[in-house]
């Protein structure tokens, strides 16, 4: 690695994204020069910006669209490229600027980082400031619990599952808002503990949770393991 290469590192270092024999080779030359050490400072500072930033909910759809879409969507392949490969401290660089860039994005565009968490993480939460909000739960058949926080004022719902049975890796819990017309997904958890958010149709006057493949079904295809009334 030459000089060149090294003063390069200076956003990667300060992202921790850098291999270790990269650390020891730019610790050495953090404690010899005073650019290096002023840019890793303010590379720290921004990223400490952005973690202490305020975070927004993401609009009531949004969360739940997500969630269900990438259980069905197969990531594009690595695309090939016959050219010459880039130098690997440009490519280092080119990692660590994309990673502050994409958080600052993300903030920028009212999405707090973790607001989009697998639907497996129980904490996350998503506010509901409705003077009608309305919070009711009901325990599992087969063990564990569900509850929803709704406001009609606001057409939103947060379904909110605690220790239901551990599922194999063939099957999820879909979570259905149930009214007039029909049932309609509001978003699958792969693990008995996770929270779905979703936009609450007017007729909807139960929530019902059900196992049904990893993948999802159009129309629920077995008995409810949870069910909520929510007239």
């Amino acid at each position: 690695m030459t000089t060149a290469d090294v003063h390069t590192l200076t956003g990667a270092y300060a992202l921790d994204a850098v291999t270790d024999l990269e650390r020891a080779v730019f610790t050495r030359h953090l404690a010899e020069c005073s650019v290096c050490e002023g840019e890793v400072a303010e590379f720290r500072a921004t990223a400490a910006k952005l973690g202490l930033a305020m975070a927004a909910a993401p609009a009531a759809r949004l969360r739940s669209r997500v969630l269900t879409e990438i259980t069905a969507t197969r990531q594009l392949p690595p695309s090939i490229t016959t050219g010459p490969r880039p130098r690997r401290w440009r490519k280092r660089v080119t990692v660590a600027m994309a990673a502050v860039a994409a958080a600052a994005a993300l903030l920028a565009g009212g999405i707090g980082i973790g607001a989009l968490q697998s639907p497996s993480t129980p904490s996350v939460q998503v506010a509901l400031p409705a003077p009608d909000v309305v919070t009711l739960g009901a325990p599992g058949d087969s063990g564990g619990s569900a509850k929803v926080t709704f406001s009609r004022q606001r057409g939103e719902a947060v379904i909110t599952t605690d220790a239901l049975p551990a599922l194999d890796g063939g099957h999820a819990y879909q979570v259905w808002l149930i009214g007039r017309r029909g049932a309609q997904s509001a978003g699958l958890l792969h693990s008995g503990s996770g929270t779905v958010t979703a936009a609450l149709p007017s007729d909807v006057d139960r929530i019902g949770i059900t196992t049904e493949p990893a993948t999802g079904s159009p129309q629920p295809t077995a008995p409810a393991v949870v069910r909520l009334p929510i007239s």
